[in-house]
């Protein structure tokens, strides 16, 4: 069977394919023309983020019967379009849950202890000290929406354990959890928003979590609090984020992900540029550790090698 690689992936996966039998092409940074013409021969393909696996992709994909994604979120990928046409989409959830869960919590600390304004105040010849009173993690009241999901039990496991915050979750599904602790959950996105001082997202993106915190859910957050979106861009109302900082209702918000990344919107522009540390702006990094790397490709590469020939042995393409 033929693969091929659209993305750069840790290259212990692509051992493990090879080892295994596989053809592997790695084209990693091809581009959708370079795509559409190569996908026809592979009954494979491997992606990450970058790679916009659509309809018109797959109707060209006369092969494929599996796309294999290193990573979680599917939005890159018309997985309606590919299940129609018989290919199966499998990614790895839990690959990157410590990565993201641990640069969530260091956007909350950057915001509270103005990390990054003091930084830059400092290279720039400055002593703002007294312009850095700060606030501790401890004690504080998180929300976390995604409660439930890996990466949102992780945060609320790293913020509980580690730091004595006072997490207070919220998810459509009934959330796991930790043995030893103890969580309050609320029974609405509404209530979580007006208890918490620090929110955090940690939902996939669909249809149904597009704008999820609409113009009047963040105007429900308490006045001082911060928001942190690790998830994906368009789960916010980001016209709206950006009015509630500049008129002071919300203290600050940490976003590594955006509406497109990366941002060419002058709103999204504006929010990322907000003086004096009111915000905290990553460029989509929460999976981009070694580790994780290694993990999404590795655990990819595995499923691919034990259940490829029985995927295709039992979904014939329509």
């Amino acid at each position: 069977m033929r693969v091929l690689v659209c993305d750069s992936i840790h290259p212990d996966g692509l051992a493990i394919l090879r080892t295994a039998g596989f053809q592997v092409d790695d084209q990693a940074g091809l581009d959708k023309a370079k795509l559409v013409e190569s996908i026809p021969n592979y009954e494979v393909a491997i992606v990450r983020g970058r790679t916009k696996l659509d309809a018109s992709v797959i109707k060209a994909a006369r092969k494929l019967r599996i796309i294999g994604r290193a990573g979680v979120g599917l939005d890159n990928i018309d997985v309606e379009a590919a299940r129609a046409a018989g290919i199966q989409v499998w990614n790895t959830p839990a690959a990157p849950s410590t990565s993201v869960a641990e640069l969530t919590v260091g956007l909350i600390l950057s915001l509270l202890r103005k990390i990054p304004l003091a930084d830059q105040e400092m290279k720039a010849g400055h002593w703002i000290k007294s312009q850095l009173m700060g606030e501790e993690l401890q004690g504080k009241k998180v929300g976390v929406i995604g409660r439930a999901g890996r990466i949102g039990n992780e945060v609320s496991r790293i913020l509980t354990v580690g730091f004595q915050a006072d997490v207070l979750g919220y998810d459509v599904i009934k959330p796991r959890g930790v043995p030893g602790l103890s969580y309050e959950f609320t029974e609405s996105i509404e209530e979580l928003l007006q208890k918490s001082e620090i929110v955090t997202i940690h939902v996939p993106y669909t249809p149904q979590t597009h704008h999820l915190l609409d113009a009047k859910r963040l105007a429900m957050m308490r006045r001082g609090s911060y928001l942190i979106n690790t998830s994906r861009g368009d789960i916010v109302d980001g016209p709206s984020l950006l009015e509630l900082l500049r008129k002071g209702q919300l203290a600050g918000a940490g976003l590594d992900v955006f509406h497109l990344e990366p941002p060419v919107d002058e709103w999204e522009k504006a929010v990322i540029s907000l003086p004096n540390g009111v915000t905290v702006a990553t460029c989509h990094i929460g999976a981009q550790t070694s580790q994780a790397q290694r993990r999404e490709s590795v655990e990819l590469a595995r499923k691919i090698a034990t259940e490829a020939s029985k995927t295709v042995a039992q979904t014939p393409r329509p």
